[in-house]
């Protein structure tokens, strides 16, 4: 990512100013490769200037087809006598090895033979015999005897003990055998043919390069200075890839920063970002729990109390009930903008009675046709000034709609509209502080459940966000490779 990009990337995100992060100038790398170049450029020309004076250093091709079977027969030869040089190192490590065991098996036969005056079998036998003599002569005293024949015996016990030492002593024998013929092979080995053949195809070669010597030289000569340029361009090539080496740790270190200073901003946003969602979420939290805590059926029971007021100018509200009012609705009546809408939820357990409409005109008693007649007129008349008289405001009409309470269509359904409006009024009020708390025990409810779902909506993003970033590793990883 370019540091560009990056700045459109960090200012959409709101957080701290950006730490600003240069990029490494490849432009003067470039530069000194570019000349670096021109130099390696210049070495070839001159290297195939060396190569044409080569190409005119000639030797004549037929001495230089005897002098090329020439060296070929010196390598064969010389292979030849590598093969007998490492026969013969072979055959010396052997024989190296076998008189290393020899010498062992000496200096133990002389650390035992260094206890006494004996080295061998037969000079014990010999003394055994000497002493045996002297016994059979009978001339010895019995002391003497005694000894002689003690020493006999320790002797006897000797001679047991030098056995082994024969057994020693065969095995040198058979080791200075086997050394005696391992250097008589080595003495094979020293082929004085091979090196007289060799001497002779060395002279022959030394004088054709005698007589060539000028053109040898001159193209010895040339060979040097060709591999002279040829080391420069190495040196030159060297400087190349030391000056890409060199540029690409810093680029790598850009590169670093940049994914640390993104990383940060990521942080950034994110820890803003889980401000902002408890932020909300507390807000929200508060809303729930402050609508749940305000009384149950305030905005009813305030309705309740106007439509009261309106029918029954005496009617005074309490105190408290005015404080609850307070609290939900500052009206003094009920609004007609969303009443129309709104749906009272009353307890399951309140009962509302209906009273049922009255017909308009009631039949009497019959007292006669004229008394019957007038006094139905009088009633017409009275009824339809009261009729003509009777009215209701249109926002008491919607609240007691509302209220599912029948609003009254004359004067003297008044009471009764007052009555069913105390009733419900009463029942309400009975109900309002069991509401009140199902209310609270509803909203928190819907508080654990939205502190659930946030809950599980920061796990989703936290895993979508590792995935992106496997998938980023992946992606960087097949463009290193």
């Amino acid at each position: 990512m370019s540091s560009d990009s990056f700045s459109e990337t960090s200012a959409s995100k709101p957080s701290t100013q950006r730490k600003f992060i240069k990029r490494p100038d490849d432009k003067a790398m470039k530069d000194q490769i570019e000349n670096l170049r021109k130099e390696i450029k210049q070495l070839d020309l001159a290297s195939n200037e060396i190569t044409a004076q080569i190409a005119k250093h000639q030797i004549d091709q037929k001495i230089m087809d005897e002098r090329n079977k020439l060296t070929s027969e010196l390598k064969a030869l010389q292979s030849k006598q590598s093969g007998s040089k490492n026969e013969r190192h072979a055959l010396n490590e052997q024989i190296k090895a076998i008189d290393g065991q020899m010498k062992k098996k000496i200096a133990e036969i002389q650390q035992q033979t260094s206890k006494n005056n004996y080295k061998s079998v037969a000079e014990i036998d010999d003394k055994i015999n000497s002493l045996d003599k002297l016994i059979d002569a009978g001339q010895l005293k019995l002391a003497d005897e005694r000894r002689y024949v003690k020493e006999m015996s320790a002797l006897r016990k000797l001679r047991k003990d030098f056995g082994s030492i024969e057994q020693t002593q065969a095995s040198i024998d058979q080791d200075k055998e086997k050394i005696a013929e391992l250097k008589k092979k080595v003495a094979a080995t020293h082929n004085k043919e091979l090196n007289a053949q060799y001497d002779a195809l060395q002279k022959k070669v030394d004088e054709i390069n005698e007589s060539n010597k000028t053109i040898i030289s001159k193209r010895n000569e040339l060979y040097d200075k060709r591999g002279e340029l040829k080391k420069q361009k190495d040196a030159k090539y060297d400087e190349i890839r030391k000056l890409r080496a060199e540029f690409d740790e810093k680029f790598a270190h850009f590169k670093k920063l940049m994914a640390e200073e993104k990383a940060k901003r990521e942080e950034e946003y994110k820890a803003q970002i889980l401000e902002e969602k408890k932020a909300k979420l507390k807000k929200r939290i508060e809303a729930e729990l402050a609508e749940a805590s305000v009384p149950a059926f305030t905005e009813e029971i305030n309705s309740l109390h106007n439509c009261l007021s309106y029918f029954d100018p005496s009617y005074v509200k309490p105190t408290k009930q005015e404080n609850q009012i307070n609290n939900g609705s500052n009206s003094n009546i009920p609004s007609t903008t969303n009443n129309a809408a709104r749906t009272i939820e009353f307890p399951e357990d309140l009962v509302i009675v209906k009273k049922e409409q009255e017909a308009f005109f009631v039949g009497n008693k019959k007292k006669g046709k004229g008394a019957k007649k007038q006094q139905q007129q009088q009633q017409q008349q009275q009824q339809q000034s009261k009729a003509k008289n009777f009215s209701v405001a249109p926002e008491i009409v919607v609240a007691l709609s509302d209220l599912h309470i029948p609003f009254p269509l004359k004067e003297d359904d008044v009471p009764e509209t007052i009555k069913l409006l105390k009733e419900t009024l009463e029942a309400l009020q009975d109900k309002q502080e069991e509401q009140t708390q199902k209310n609270i025990e509803r909203a928190k409810a819907r508080i654990a459940k939205f502190e659930a779902e946030q809950a599980n909506d920061d796990e989703n993003e936290e895993e979508e966000e590792e995935e992106e970033e496997e998938e980023g590793e992946e992606e960087v990883n097949t463009e290193e490779n």
